[in-house]
């Protein structure tokens, strides 16, 4: 069963580039690779997308489909993943993994207030954005600043409804191959709540001591030879 179709889910502030520390190695080794582009207007709208992304994959072949989701991107692929027979190994990266009927704001109510959260702010549209500096001092303080500043750029700004959404029923229920990514240097999802996710969902624990939020990009390696784990169990 390899190579496999993997299909790679963004988070807020960010787009599909911020794949792109990733995507090579995943290339290199055979394996056909997609970066969504969730529009970030609502958690709905990203979950159909999503969803969409899964289906042209199903239709082109049946072959094995990991997905791997970073952020706020955990929380379109628990839902967008569900009764997808194909779908057979789950990566979160620092990311959410809601059980049904939960929230990211509920979810969060135990941990300790991140102090990036005060710097978001409302863009004209409505859409929560990190100023640069925060953006760089919370979201990717371990990224080469002149690359921290692309990212900065180029983050999707989200809607501020999101964090009161009910989560669906979880494909994590379903899949039985899972991994997770935690961050010990997480600024903008508490290191404490990822490793809940990870004992929760009963995936691999894979710990990236040292990293932000951004770890898919300043550990690209590490994390791309995760997911390649990930295939190669399928």
């Amino acid at each position: 069963m390899f190579p496999a179709r993997i299909l790679l889910v963004h988070g807020a502030l960010a787009d599909g580039s911020s794949w792109s520390k990733v995507i090579p190695t995943l290339l290199d080794a055979g394996h056909n690779v997609t970066a969504v582009q969730q529009p970030l207007t609502s958690l709905p709208n990203d979950i159909a997308t999503v969803k969409e992304a899964i289906h042209t994959l199903n239709n082109e072949n049946e072959v094995p489909i990991v997905v791997v989701g970073h952020s706020f991107g955990g929380f379109s692929m628990t839902n967008a993943a569900t009764d997808e027979p194909n779908i057979k190994s789950l990566v979160y990266v620092t990311a959410f993994a809601p059980d049904e009927g939960e929230t990211v704001t509920g979810l969060g109510k135990n941990y300790t207030t991140l102090e990036s959260q005060k710097y978001m702010y409302l863009d004209a549209s409505g859409r929560l954005l990190l100023p640069q500096p925060a953006y760089l001092k919370y979201f990717a303080p371990d990224v080469n600043p002149s690359e921290a500043r692309i990212l900065a750029a180029t983050q999707g700004p989200f809607d501020a409804a999101r964090s009161d959404y009910p989560s669906g029923k979880p494909a994590w229920k379903q899949v039985k191959n899972k991994h997770y990514i935690v961050a010990t240097k997480d600024q903008i999802i508490q290191p404490e709540l990822e490793e809940f996710f990870a004992k929760r969902i009963g995936a691999k624990k894979h710990v990236l001591h040292g990293a932000s939020h951004a770890a898919l990009w300043s550990c690209g390696k590490e994390v791309a030879d995760i997911i390649l784990e990930a295939a190669r169990g399928l």
